[in-house]
């Protein structure tokens, strides 16, 4: 809660019974609302209600941009490393069963999740 009382937004995010009753539900999505949130406030063009943005997050699960991308290439890696398709990843390489390492992108454009 000293979080959310703390996120610099305009109106002022008011820490209203809906907002507490939601912390306790989604007490699990808290943490990575509130990146999504200060996201938002930051890229976002204006939020009339930050309050409407943090309840609505929180029920779906939201994230901010980066750490969506990196839930999505960790699947990826953990897909490709069960399918033998590559056996150990470094930053933004991947290295494959014959040891070739390659460019992260170009695996998972090669071998998309599922095929």
């Amino acid at each position: 809660m000293q979080q959310l009382r703390e996120i610099p937004c305009t109106p002022q995010f008011r820490l209203n019974g809906e907002i507490q009753r939601t912390v306790k539900r989604y007490w699990e999505n808290v943490p990575g609302v509130i990146a999504y949130l200060k996201e938002a406030i930051r890229t976002w063009k204006g939020i009339n209600s930050p309050e409407a943005v943090f309840v609505a997050a929180c029920k779906e699960g939201r994230k901010p941009e980066s750490a969506q991308v990196k839930s999505a290439v960790k699947e990826w890696f953990e897909w490709a490393r069960q399918k033998r398709i590559v056996i150990a990843m470094s930053g933004k390489v991947v290295y494959t069963a014959d040891g070739e390492a390659v460019a992260l992108t170009e695996m998972m454009r090669r071998f998309p999740v599922g095929d």
